[in-house]
């Protein structure tokens, strides 16, 4: 097995390697694919309507091609990154117009990359099929909503729309913390500004800091992780500005424990009491093939009411999801509650939509009345 301390000796880019990969990334424009896979021993690998496509007319990948094209795509500061810390992330526009995500990183002592597709086309609030939560948060000045969702659920797609909605229809100056930064978002009616977390800013705690004492009326959070960065949005949010965080959790309670635990125990009922404050409310997302062809966003919805607020800030966090369950007049939803609706529209396949359920008992009974 190779040494994983050893680095790849310097090579000149070769133009096959580098036609073929052009070649790829126009089969996925072409076949409307979300990722490009590329790795060490397999073909390349597409990802079309959430799954895993390999381009069976292409030749296996070999470690030489494979960093022949990693260090087409990155630059020098991006390639000691990548040499110290084994992997690194970035954003770039590649054939003029197509911009990407990619990670490289390695796998089995090899080079592998990642890239997902960032379309340019502005995606529209209406459209996309969002809760009403988040299209009235076009108007909101102030508070905290989390956006939330593992990889892949349009959890970017989601915060982009808004933010254009905000910045066609408000004269504001909004504050975007990145890391990468994936979209370019130009200014509109507001002043948009986009800041890289490790280019632009040392890291999201310096870059909050300074927010404390800028003119900013909307602040994007790409990464809320560490206790000096949940408190840091918590006394913007309390400042009279609209935070727009993004989490990982799969549902809205998970979200909550997840930023209460960062705390030791003596903090928790003061951080719990700052975030009900704020709290504007959570959307959990998820997307799912969609019987048919294409995918579905199927969402959580848990609002900033006051009975919400009480139950936060008393810890009592486990009785929110019977406030979900009983609030549908209020716009709020549990994830189980969509599964089930996806199922009996016809949408969304049973056995996909168990694979999902947080509670398996109470989704099958949603199904089954």
């Amino acid at each position: 097995m190779p040494d994983t301390t050893e680095q790849p000796a310097p090579l000149k880019d070769s133009p096959t390697d580098i036609l073929h990969f052009e070649k790829w990334l126009a089969i996925l424009g072409e076949r409307q694919a979300t990722d490009l896979h590329l790795a060490v021993g397999n073909v390349p690998m597409l990802r079309l309507d959430g799954a895993i496509t390999p381009l069976l007319e292409e030749d296996i990948l070999t470690a030489e091609r494979l960093n022949t094209i990693v260090r087409h795509l990155l630059a020098e500061d991006e390639l000691k990154i990548l040499e110290s810390e084994r992997e690194v992330i970035v954003s770039q526009t590649l054939k003029k117009v197509m911009r990407f995500r990619i990670h490289v990183f390695y796998s089995r002592s090899f080079l592998s990359l990642s890239m997902r597709y960032l379309p340019a086309e502005e995606p529209n609030l209406e459209a996309l099929g969002l809760p009403d939560l988040i299209k009235e948060c076009r108007t909101a000045e102030r508070g905290l909503l989390f956006i939330t969702g593992p990889f892949d659920s349009g959890r970017t797609t989601t915060v982009r729309a808004l933010l254009s909605a905000i910045n066609q229809t408000r004269a504001d100056y909004i504050v975007t913390l990145e890391k990468p930064i994936e979209y370019l978002i130009p200014s509109v009616k507001s002043v948009v500004v986009q800041r890289a977390i490790g280019r632009d800013a040392k890291d999201f705690a310096s870059a909050l800091t300074a927010l404390n004492e800028e003119d900013a009326n909307v602040i994007v959070i790409s990464k809320l992780d560490t206790q000096e960065t949940v408190e840091q949005a918590l006394t913007l949010a309390a400042s009279g500005r609209l935070i727009i965080a993004v989490g990982d959790s799969r549902h809205a309670l998970g979200l909550i424990e997840q930023l209460r635990d960062l705390f030791p125990e003596s903090q928790r009922s003061r951080v719990l009491s700052l975030l009900a404050d704020s709290l504007i409310g959570i959307v959990a997302q998820l997307l799912l093939p969609r019987l048919g062809g294409g995918r579905i966003l199927i969402s959580e919805v848990l609002r900033g009411t006051n009975p919400v607020k009480s139950l936060i800030r008393d810890n009592k966090l486990v009785q929110l999801r019977t406030i979900m369950q009983t609030a549908r007049a209020e716009g709020m939803v549990t994830l189980d509650q969509s599964l089930a609706q996806a199922v009996k529209s016809g949408s969304v396949a049973l056995a996909t939509a168990k694979e999902q359920a947080i509670d398996q008992n109470q989704f099958n009974s949603l199904v089954s009345h």
